[in-house]
């Protein structure tokens, strides 16, 4: 595993099923964390539990579907921490397989907004925090086989293809200003960023984890 004592970073999205294990296992290799999630229930169950290795982590709950959030986004970080190492971007919502017409347009326009415009949201308030690191990583999740377009997969194939080119996007854009923006490929996600169809078991849980983190600092 690689030195990331007294890295900082923040993680939005902490309470879904990648989040809270990156959170933990982040908290474990001794990362300062800013933790993000939209139910203060499942912070503070994610925050026992990090407690229990005698690690505190600061908690932000917040609701990425209310543009009033992001006013004081930077703000809100910045007066935590003057620069962030890292940052986790792991907010996504899958309703359900379905054909893609079969969304009413209220719950349409409430998947474009979770799914990709809260992305593009947070990249932009915190750019200022993210360019005043040393060498800030930026880190999106990805499946290629789900991205390229899976039948009823709906907003999580269009966000995941989306996702992937904002990203490379972003790459190019500040290369030269040492932004580390990476894609990490991942198994598993056929039920959407927060869930999984597979890895209840401890030791694939364990091995997904792992995988995410060497990929995002080694």
């Amino acid at each position: 595993m690689p030195n990331l004592k007294n890295k900082r970073g923040i993680i939005f999205g902490a309470t879904g099923f990648i989040g809270q294990k990156l959170s933990y296992e982040l908290s474990k290799l001794g990362c300062k964390l800013i933790l993000h999630g939209k139910s203060i229930e499942k912070l503070n169950e994610l925050d026992n539990k990090i407690k229990k290795i005698k690690i505190n982590q600061i908690l932000v709950q917040g609701d990425l579907n209310n543009e009033n959030f992001y006013k004081n986004l930077a703000y809100s970080i910045s007066s935590r921490f003057r620069q962030i190492d890292f940052l986790f971007i792991l907010i996504g919502l899958f309703q359900r397989l379905s054909p893609l017409t079969h969304f009413s347009h209220q719950e349409w326009s409430k998947l474009i907004e979770i799914n990709i415009n809260c992305y593009w949201r947070i990249l932009k308030e915190l750019e200022p925090i993210i360019k005043g690191s040393t060498s800030p990583k930026v880190i999106f999740i990805n499946n290629s086989e789900i991205s390229i377009g899976k039948p009823y997969h709906n907003i999580l194939s269009i966000s995941q293809a989306a996702l992937k080119t904002v990203a490379n996007i972003y790459k190019s854009e500040n290369k030269k200003l040492g932004i580390d923006t990476r894609i990490i490929e991942v198994p598993n996600l056929a039920n959407g960023i927060t869930s999984m169809t597979v890895g209840e078991k401890k030791e694939v849980e364990k091995n997904f984890t792992k995988k995410i983190i060497e990929e995002s600092f080694i």
